[in-house]
């Protein structure tokens, strides 16, 4: 669990605290059990109001951490924003297969949050379920960050932001001046595949490959990663977003059984050791993102030159190697520009929420693929309820500090 602590003044996005969070292990691989629906429970909806409850007990002490941190106490804040963890994202109309009477759906995105009881702790406007506004006009929900990216990193030469957490995305930023609207849009899996592999082939010994050692190790499998790179979400046009229903673990279970039916059909007489085993798989793997990234840059209308780079997958230097060689450009990390790799998608989530606190939309319907901008989120007042005069102060003072790519554009 990731937090920060952004301060918002003079046309700048200044970072006053960062703090990551652990999983306690034994959490983690709970958590990661209920979202698959592989708990004893059954259904992950069951008990879904306890683990965003469980949730909040988390962030209530990071958010604590964060104001320790940077000298302050929750009478400095003026709003707070949590993500939450995503249980369900289908932004696309579909019916219920369980359900024989289900009428048409029109697309969901769900985040287990308790904002009520941060709310309360923290005395401030909460912000939380941020996409649903954006897919009830007929976008996809994601990639919401790209705002933050055009704030951050906007300068003189054309630039993509490269966000490779679980799934990757990629933000084309024009240079400032330009016509060019920002483009972003979902590659693919960033990191997700290659932890849930790790952790599978090594029973949990290992969650991640470690500054991508054993990929470094292994070569790519070309039957395997031709399979892989044919799945039509390669070749659709942007808006595109991708998520754990598609590149979890029922497609990791495909992907080995696809791997054993190409070393059969090889001849292979005997079966891999175990090292060699995981080596060439996450080899693979890691050569997907790489190869996805560079596929998905010729969609920016402004070809980038260069990649910053955000997230977890910072922290896999084989990964960024091979990205760098497959698409040519350099590959400099958002924390070479003064943000923590990690620190991204938190400040993107605390800038969303003053954006909706200060009543301006946080989407970018050229990203997301929404019908028109939407002020996102539900906002969760603290206790004593709303202050009206402080929303006015709220959005007078973002009409100043917000940074110029998101003030209100004013007609004569």
């Amino acid at each position: 669990m990731d937090g920060s602590l952004v301060v918002v003044e003079n046309g700048t996005v200044r970072l006053a605290a960062f703090h990551e969070s652990p999983f306690p292990e034994a959490l983690r691989k709970d958590l990661k059990n209920w979202i698959s629906g592989e708990s004893p429970t059954g259904s992950p909806s069951r008990h879904m109001p306890d683990i965003a409850d469980l949730l909040a007990g988390l962030e209530e002490e990071l958010g604590h951490r964060l104001l320790e941190k940077a000298g302050m106490d929750f009478r400095d804040l003026d709003c707070a924003g949590t993500h939450g963890i995503t249980v369900r994202h289908h932004p696309f109309p579909h019916r219920l297969d369980f359900f024989a009477s289900s009428p048409a759906i029109r697309g969901v995105s769900y985040q287990a949050a308790n904002p009520f009881a941060l709310s309360r702790a923290f005395k401030t406007p909460v912000v939380s379920q941020f996409r649903g506004a954006d897919v009830a006009l007929g976008g996809h929900g994601a990639p919401l960050a790209p705002i933050l990216h055009r704030a951050l990193f906007t300068g003189e030469i054309p630039r993509a932001f490269l966000n490779l957490g679980g799934i990757a995305n990629l933000t084309g930023l024009p240079p400032e001046g330009s016509d060019h609207a920002v483009t972003a849009f979902d590659t693919g899996p960033g990191n997700m595949l290659l932890d849930l592999a790790i952790s599978l082939l090594t029973q949990g010994a290992e969650t991640f490959d470690k500054d991508g050692a054993h990929a470094r190790q292994g070569r790519p499998d070309p039957g395997l990663l031709d399979w892989l790179l044919s799945d039509p979400f390669f070749s659709l046009a942007p808006p595109k977003s991708t998520g754990r229903e598609e590149w979890g673990e029922e497609r990791l279970r495909r992907i080995l059984s696809r791997k054993e039916d190409l070393r059969m059909a090889s001849g292979a007489s005997s079966s891999p050791s175990p090292p060699e085993r995981i080596d060439d798989l996450l080899a693979t793997l890691s050569a997907l993102t790489a190869e996805s990234v560079s596929r998905g840059l010729t969609w920016l209308p402004v070809p980038p030159r260069e990649i910053i780079a955000g997230g977890g997958g910072v922290k896999n230097a084989d990964l960024i190697e091979r990205i760098a060689r497959r698409t040519g450009l350099p590959v400099v990390t958002s924390e070479e520009r003064g943000f923590p790799s990690q620190a991204i998608e938190s400040i993107a989530f605390a800038y969303l929420a003053l954006l909706s606190l200060s009543g301006r939309p946080g989407n970018i319907p050229e990203v997301t693929g929404a019908s028109g901008p939407a002020v996102l989120g539900q906002i969760t007042p603290p206790p004593e309820g709303l202050d009206p005069l402080l929303l006015q102060d709220i959005a007078a003072r973002a009409d100043i500090h917000l940074p110029s790519p998101d003030r209100p554009r004013r007609t004569p």
